[in-house]
């Protein structure tokens, strides 16, 4: 059932024959579904669910690029929100300057002409005019800025579920607790955004 329900989702993602097009419209597709925490990271509930955190839009976005013939490696950063550029709401920016909130993202790199690329579909293109780093004019063939500023970076061929539990393993009980509470609160303030701007969408 996930297979049927992944290949549908690719076919509908594909008009074309042509590489560069079809890698540029699955990772499109992927990167304009809603961003969402907590989701499921499994590529076929995220499909069904419509909307994915940075983890399950990746790993989505990754089972695609292998169906259609491009490697990937799965890649996971340490990164801390108080570095990132993004105008918080007063109180994410409170909490920000009595913590250093870490987080673990997940982005990809994939082999595109002989050269690894990094690839971040974690922000959908409606984003973009509230000051969101949304990659939203690839070509196919060129890196992409990462959505966050990060620290040390691994990478996993194989599972990167159980890459990012045991990085995740290695916080402290406090620095996890400070971490989902911001993503929620993030994952809210980005609904908000979304609300607003199909409001806007609907009035025009």
């Amino acid at each position: 059932m996930a297979e049927d329900i992944i290949a549908q989702y690719l076919s509908s993602c594909i008009s074309s024959s042509d590489p560069r097009q079809q890698r540029v419209a699955v990772f499109e597709r992927v990167r304009d579904l809603p961003y969402h925490f907590p989701a499921s990271r499994d590529p076929a509930e995220v499909i069904a669910q419509g909307r994915g955190s940075c983890s399950g839009k990746h790993y989505l976005l990754g089972e695609l690029f292998r169906r259609i013939g491009v490697p990937v490696r799965h890649m996971i950063c340490t990164q801390r929100f108080n570095e990132s550029p993004l105008a918080f709401p007063d109180a994410m920016q409170a909490t920000l300057r009595k913590n250093e909130i870490v987080d673990l993202h997940d982005f990809l790199r994939i082999r595109v002409d002989g050269k690894w690329i990094d690839i971040d579909a974690t922000w959908p293109s409606n984003l973009r005019e509230f000051g969101f780093p949304v990659n939203d004019e690839w070509d196919g063939c060129r890196p992409m800025g990462l959505s966050v500023v990060p620290d040390e970076i691994s990478m996993t061929e194989t599972d990167p579920e159980r890459l990012k539990e045991e990085l995740l393993s290695k916080l402290t009980q406090r620095q996890r607790t400070q971490r989902k509470d911001f993503l929620l609160a993030l994952s809210a303030w980005v609904n908000e955004l979304a609300a607003e701007t199909q409001r806007d969408v609907d009035r025009s």
